[in-house]
């Protein structure tokens, strides 16, 4: 039988390994996935899966469904798209990347394309 002090030594060590495995985040606010920040608009009614699945929270899933609804009649608002199963809360947070007419014109965000300083590839040591 484990004494309390055995089972509080293993309990922390059972939440740190769940932290550094990434299994609980240590920040909230972080997301869970690594898709980079984006700007512009995506139109629903003409983007492709891929392009649906640039945005944060649409997976191969949620982009086929769009796309699977969208064939038999297009998106005439947001609302419709929200209507889908599971897709109201996201549309709401999304709400300014998307568009039912227009072009598309989403892109990951500037700070998101910024790379290292410099031109060229990097120094080598003699």
């Amino acid at each position: 039988m484990r004494t309390a002090m055995q089972r509080a030594v293993l309990a922390g060590a059972l939440w740190a390994s769940l932290v550094c495995a990434g299994g609980a985040s240590a920040d909230p606010g972080r997301h869970k996935h690594g898709k980079p920040p984006v700007e512009g608009v995506l139109n629903v009614n003409r983007a492709s899966e891929a392009e649906l699945r640039l945005l944060p929270g649409i997976g191969r899933g949620r982009a086929a469904t769009i796309v699977a609804r969208r064939q038999s009649r297009p998106f005439a608002s947001l609302e419709e798209v929200a209507r889908i199963k599971g897709m109201r809360r996201l549309v709401a947070r999304l709400r300014s990347h998307l568009a039912i007419d227009g072009p598309t014109t989403l892109r990951p965000a500037a700070s998101a394309q910024a790379g290292p300083t410099g031109s060229g590839p990097p120094a080598r040591a003699p």
